[in-house]
């Protein structure tokens, strides 16, 4: 069994891995966001739709930062992170992304994702990800 102290290290690498996620997206920075995956990664997206290899996934980040997301801010927080081998990682988490221009005013999109990190080398890299619903985050009232 491997024990929790063992993987304190690249606990703290994962999440700084999270944090630099979410700078390449706020840059809008394809090749920066595909480093931290395989080459065969697969993804899921909040909307189920499959998306196989690093190379395909290059090509529909550009065309989502052309349109949909390129006034979105990404935020990750990594909920749990468990170590079934010492060289995979599974890592819960849930993302927000907020607009930054909008007509209406701020508006927040958040998800759950689960990744599946496998350590190659020295580098730890996403080579699944599954993301589930999309959700509005209800605008809080001021209090009167």
């Amino acid at each position: 069994m491997v024990r929790r102290t063992d993987h304190l290290r690249d606990e703290a690498t994962i999440r700084r891995i999270g944090e630099a996620y979410d700078g390449a997206w706020n840059r809008g920075d394809v090749q920066a966001l595909t480093s931290y995956f395989t080459l065969d990664a697969i993804i899921i997206d909040p909307r189920g739709e499959l998306t196989a290899g690093k190379v395909e996934f290059e090509k529909v980040l550009s065309q989502l930062f052309s349109g949909f997301f390129k006034d979105f801010r990404h935020e990750t927080e990594i909920i749990r992170i468990h170590f079934p081998k010492k060289d995979v990682a599974v890592v819960d988490g849930k993302a927000t992304l907020t607009v930054l221009k909008s007509f209406e005013g701020s508006r927040e999109l958040t998800h759950r994702y689960t990744d599946v990190m496998v350590k190659e080398g020295d580098r730890w890299l996403i080579s699944d990800t599954r993301a589930y619903g999309l959700m509005e985050t209800p605008k809080r009232q001021p209090v009167q």
